[in-house]
């Protein structure tokens, strides 16, 4: 028994370590290939954003936008509502503090019923995209200097038709803000890079990509994906299934979303685990899902375990080898902060980021058990076991 338990504990070990020196590797085989691409003089690039207003932080996220470095010309098409009175006043007073920015904003009608609401305004904005290049850059993510320098180049290698980019969070205004950043921020990289070393992405953070628009054009744009409320996964799996592949690539960009207090926070954290379970885990290869499983999922509990044993089994030698492991991920994250993530976590946060590891397994399993409704911007929504959904209770719009 003691021979097994000390094996589990070297395994937990490794799987931690091992991660961390994939993720340190890619960092530094994909930054080394980004900056030796060439870029093309002229190219211009359309950014569709489709806006929705409500977050405290949007104008401050959109405006960040408007100012970031890039060598490439660009053009963003902000994609709004028509009944959407504050992001019409607040777009255009963005569009007025920075004239030198090209920014076309196109108010919309809300979709007809159970079409997507992104997808319907993707496609509208496409029809007015005039650049080379299409990026989609959700209202909440702000994009670094040169983040488009490092991804676009990721188009030019053979097959590739969608390139995108790693999420981190740097709201932590408020206590339920904070627990949703560190959810983000301690398990991102671990889950989303590793797995790219056995297999080619199945699947596309939605917050941030870019694709050519003569291989849009090719795969149709985004037709046909109107009534899947999982973009992301839905727009991965069209391009794959015209033969493309996806790009991973170490662009890091931040998000800001105010969680406003705890019923906020957990339909949030519901939603996020929600959607893979109606998309990924009902659509990919055996050989996908068993990688899904044993890289991201299954190690997602580990943490609980190791924890569980040392309140259940106490010794000295278990509460040294809880020192180290946790040492380790304390070590391992407070590295992916300062690296990668622009010391977004403050440093009295760092120990948050490992307590939050312990109480996942709870949200995965409340997630399992939730009926199929997500709260997504002030809508309702079921989702349908087709993969298609319905909109149970629509957006209260306040009046302006």
């Amino acid at each position: 028994m003691n021979f097994l338990i000390i094996s589990i504990g070297l395994l937990f070990l490794v799987e931690r370590i091992g991660k961390y020196l994939l993720i340190e590797d890619f960092f530094k085989r994909e930054d080394a290939s980004s900056e030796a691409a060439d870029r093309v003089a002229g190219l211009q690039v359309s950014i569709l954003q489709p806006i929705l207003s409500g977050d405290p932080t949007l104008w401050d996220c959109l405006a960040s936008n408007l100012q970031m470095k890039t060598s490439y010309n660009t053009e963003f098409l902000w994609l709004i509502d028509d009944d959407d009175a504050q992001a019409q006043i607040g777009c255009r007073q963005l569009i007025e503090r920075y004239p030198d920015a090209v920014v076309q904003l196109i108010s919309l009608p809300q979709p007809p019923e159970r079409i997507s609401p992104k997808t319907f305004k993707l496609i509208a904005g496409l029809q007015q995209a005039q650049g080379q290049i299409i990026a989609v850059l959700d209202d909440d993510t702000i994009l670094p200097d040169r983040g488009l320098d490092r991804a676009i180049p990721f188009l030019d290698r053979p097959a590739v038709g969608v390139a995108f980019g790693l999420p981190y969070y740097l709201n932590f205004s408020n206590i339920w803000s904070t627990l949703v950043s560190c959810v983000v921020n301690s398990g991102s990289l671990l889950t989303y890079v590793p797995y790219t070393f056995l297999t080619a992405p199945f699947t596309i953070n939605g917050m941030f990509f870019v694709m050519k628009r003569e291989v849009l054009d090719l795969v149709d744009g985004f037709s046909g994906l109107e009534t899947a409320i999982v973009d992301d996964f839905a727009i991965a799996q069209h391009f794959r299934s015209h033969g493309y592949l996806l790009a991973q690539t170490p662009v890091c960009h931040g998000i800001s979303t105010q969680i406003k207090d705890a019923a906020h926070y957990f339909t949030l954290l519901n939603r996020w685990f929600i959607f893979p379970q109606e998309s990924i885990l009902k659509s990919i290869s055996i050989r996908e899902l068993a990688i899904f499983y044993s890289t991201a999922l299954i190690p997602t509990f580990v943490p609980a375990i190791v924890f569980g044993y040392l309140v259940l089994c106490p010794s000295a030698y278990a509460a040294i080898y809880g020192l180290i492991y946790f040492g380790v991920n304390a070590y391992i994250l407070t590295q992916f902060n300062t690296k990668y993530f622009k010391n977004a976590t403050p440093d009295r946060h760092i120990l948050l980021l490992l307590a939050i590891q312990l109480v996942m397994p709870i949200h995965i399993i409340l997630a399992l058990l939730s009926p199929r409704r997500i709260d997504w911007r002030g809508k309702t929504i079921e989702l349908k076991a087709d993969g298609s959904f319905e909109i149970v209770k629509q957006r209260n719009v306040p009046e302006i």
